[in-house]
């Protein structure tokens, strides 16, 4: 190219700067949908036992010798992981469900303020009795729907609460049974070279974190059993030196037994 003027080759024109190309949007995250009633949480609690059951099934695996130690790891960690991503889920909608029920609380009680505001000017006389019905009807409606959600609410509280949803006492108490075996025989699965020492440190706390929440579980059905053996225990002493007659010791016997088993049940 030259210059229409004097005639000089012109230089070329520099190339655009090359553009890179736009990157692609990025996918909108859609937030997981909230648990919707009773039964998404019964669901959800469900989970969450089952992933502890399997735990701790896997460490009796362990403890037999059932799994190498590479194999043992990889599910432990799996389970932790998946555990972990339920209890998430439970605490973030037991959040919303507290707040929930405090506000429908303090909208209840309003409601209820009003109400009985309403009772006070109807009996002073300053509105009608017409107006005070119309006005008290709608009132008790919306009483009654603040008390069927705030009950609803409750419940779901409840069901969140209840880690190993589905389990008996005694369910419960056979898996701390089981998990504590674990627990004492770390050390030896070390020495026997089944189980490295980082390991060890690796699960140990964890377990141990498991056996605290099994027995806070069942902390109250472990204290009435023990006053109810040593009540047990009392009682054949008295038999033996010859205080409790047999037929008084045995009907005795038989009731206490019987409400030991109502324990676990």
């Amino acid at each position: 190219m030259y210059c229409i003027y004097c005639g000089t080759k012109l230089p070329p024109k520099p190339a655009p700067p090359a553009i890179p190309p736009a990157a692609p949007p990025k996918p909108a995250v859609t937030p997981p949908p909230p648990l919707a009633g009773p039964e998404d949480i019964n669901e959800l609690m469900t989970k969450i036992s089952l992933q502890y059951v399997r735990k701790i099934a896997l460490l009796g695996l362990l403890q037999s010798k059932e799994v190498s130690e590479k194999v043992f790891l990889k599910l432990y960690d799996e389970y932790t992981e998946k555990l972990t991503n339920f209890l998430g889920v439970r605490a973030r909608v037991m959040e919303r469900l507290r707040s929930e029920l405090e506000d429908k609380r303090k909208r209840y009680d309003e409601v209820k303020t009003l109400l009985e505001e309403l009772e006070v000017r109807q009996k002073i006389g300053e509105i009608g009795f017409q107006e005070f019905t119309t006005k008290a009807e709608s009132l008790k409606i919306k009483a009654g729907e603040f008390e069927k959600s705030l009950s609803e609410i409750k419940g779901n509280i409840g069901r969140l609460e209840y880690i190993f949803f589905g389990k008996t006492p005694r369910e419960i108490f056979d898996l701390e049974k089981k998990a504590r075996t674990c627990h004492e025989n770390l050390e030896r699965l070390v020495k026997e070279e089944a189980l490295s020492k980082e390991s060890l440190e690796k699960i140990k706390p964890d377990i141990e974190n498991t056996l605290e929440l099994l027995n806070s579980l069942i902390i109250d059905q472990k204290k009435r059993q023990k006053a109810l053996q040593e009540e047990l225990e009392t009682l054949e002493t008295r038999y033996r030196v010859g205080e409790v007659p047999l037929e008084q010791y045995e009907k005795r016997k038989r009731e206490l037994t019987e409400e030991i088993e109502k324990i676990w049940a």
